[in-house]
């Protein structure tokens, strides 16, 4: 269930790309001398011989698209950017940041084929497939697993005007070609990024992605990714209102034009709300109640006391979670003894979970509502050999009055969607037919859930329902 989210949740701001970098060409020997025969026929028989100089790339990155040489006058710009960011946040580099220029198309490629590149690692032969099959029943699409590739590649390739990776430790950033220095908006941007870069190299942002990585379980993610783009926003916004009206208007007529080719469904956009409204929102408070290094205190949690610590996306959604440090409850979930098919994931639940299935069927505001209202949650996925798949599901409240939230607002998801034809009260619970059966239930502790394919399953299953 949680896989395909994790693709969206982790790599708009981090794609685990190679590490190699482009070695430096010298501008002086960055052109080949092609010799051409040009032959003529007249009266009398002659040929020339013309000269064609066809310049060479001042550098390609580890996928062969082309670099553009830095600005003559970057480094100062960098230096002056820098030293605005380390007043800003209270911490100083420690390094030299490094940094890819391209133009805007071949920026947006590298998006696109990085993003394939590491599509290729990430998934495992069949995952895909049963990935894109969770979204389609769950409801969020009808797409094919190709379809939903592109989309994705597309939302890759449209939806950043520039990046910091975590693990090769690069700022990325189209720009225009031939120009000496980074307009104001380049330079906008690349405040932005130079402060994951600081993030980088304080906080061990790094080794965090890492460890979650190897453990395969991003369910820290959210929280700590929604405090460093608060961050970067803030310091992006202080360094905007530095400039004076006239130069704010300038910096406005230099945004270029970066569309998505085709039409994005919605849910795409919701792991980028809770990152870019909700986290500088709460950043703002934390600011407000003990200045900047407040949090960078927050950001430090990691390096101080590891995964177990760190803000969950619950507390960025409601402020007052993060601060009482209100965690998430152990939900544990039974293993369904189901005939012909094997437990293959098995994870837990958070807010932005609820958020990300729920907001485009009862919109932000009831999802949101029950999502910070959840005290807990696990889940389970099984498969056959043919590639079908079972999901359950089960969810604590925080009080009796958000469990009863969580349960309606999931019932709400249900009987909105036209693709449910029928609905009786079974197993102790309300059963939805359609393409996917779903099966809510709720007693005094936990609302359950069961997401399955063939109906004659339920049958054979019924007995364990109580007991998941």
């Amino acid at each position: 269930m949680r896989k395909y989210l994790l693709t969206f949740l982790a790599l708009l701001l981090i794609t685990c790309s190679s590490e190699t970098q482009p070695a430096a060409v010298d501008s002086e020997e960055n052109s080949t001398e092609v010799t051409i025969a040009d032959t003529t026929t007249s009266s009398t028989s002659t040929s020339t011989t013309t000269t064609v100089v066809i310049e060479e790339p001042y550098a390609l990155d580890e996928f062969g698209i082309e670099l553009q040489e830095p600005p003559s006058e970057i480094k100062e710009q960098l230096s002056e950017l820098m030293t605005f960011i380390e007043r800003r946040v209270g911490l100083e580099f420690t390094e030299d940041p490094l940094y890819h220029l391209y133009t805007l198309n071949n920026y947006q490629e590298y998006n696109a084929v990085s993003f394939l590149d590491d599509f290729e690692e990430d998934y495992e032969e069949g995952e895909w497939e049963r990935a894109v099959l969770s979204e389609n029943m769950w409801g969020l699409n009808d797409f094919s697993p190709d379809q939903l590739l592109n989309l994705q590649v597309e939302f890759q390739r449209c939806f950043s005007a520039g990046s910091y990776n975590l693990l090769d430790k690069t700022l990325r950033l189209p720009i225009k070609s031939g120009q000496k220095k980074l307009n104001f908006y380049e330079q906008r941007v690349i405040v932005h990024e130079l402060v994951h870069s600081l993030q980088g190299q304080h906080f061990e942002i790094s080794e965090w992605y890492q460890e979650m990585d190897e453990l395969d379980d991003f369910s820290n993610y959210p929280g700590v990714r929604a405090l460093m783009e608060a961050q970067a926003d803030w310091v992006e916004a202080k360094w905007v209102d530095s400039l004076d009206s006239y130069d704010r208007q300038t910096m406005q007529a230099q945004i270029p034009n970066i569309s998505c080719r085709v039409e994005l469904p919605a849910y795409f956009y919701i792991p980028s709300d809770l990152y870019y409204t909700y986290g500088p929102i709460l950043a703002r408070e934390i600011i407000n109640q003990g200045k900047m290094a407040a949090l960078n205190e927050a950001l430090s949690e990691y390096r101080e006391t590891g995964l177990t610590n760190l803000p969950t996306s619950e507390q960025i959604y409601d402020s007052t979670k993060f601060f009482t440090n209100e965690r998430y409850e152990t939900v544990e979930i039974s293993t369904l003894t189901i005939p012909n098919f094997e437990l293959i994931e098995e994870g837990t639940i958070g807010s932005l979970d609820l958020v990300y299935l729920l907001q485009s069927t009862v919109g932000p505001r009831d999802a949101i509502t029950a999502a910070v209202g959840i005290g807990g949650g696990s889940w389970k996925d099984y498969t056959d050999s043919s590639g079908n798949l079972i999901m359950t599901v089960k969810i604590s409240g925080d009080t009796s009055t958000d469990l009863d939230e969580i349960y309606q607002t999931y019932t709400l998801w249900a009987e909105t969607q036209k693709r449910f034809t029928e609905s009786e009260v079974k197993y102790e619970g309300t059963l939805y037919k359609g393409s996917t059966n779903v099966w809510i239930s709720r007693d005094s502790n936990f609302v359950k859930m069961v997401l399955i394919q063939d109906m004659n399953v339920f049958e054979e299953i019924a007995n364990q329902l109580g007991d998941l």
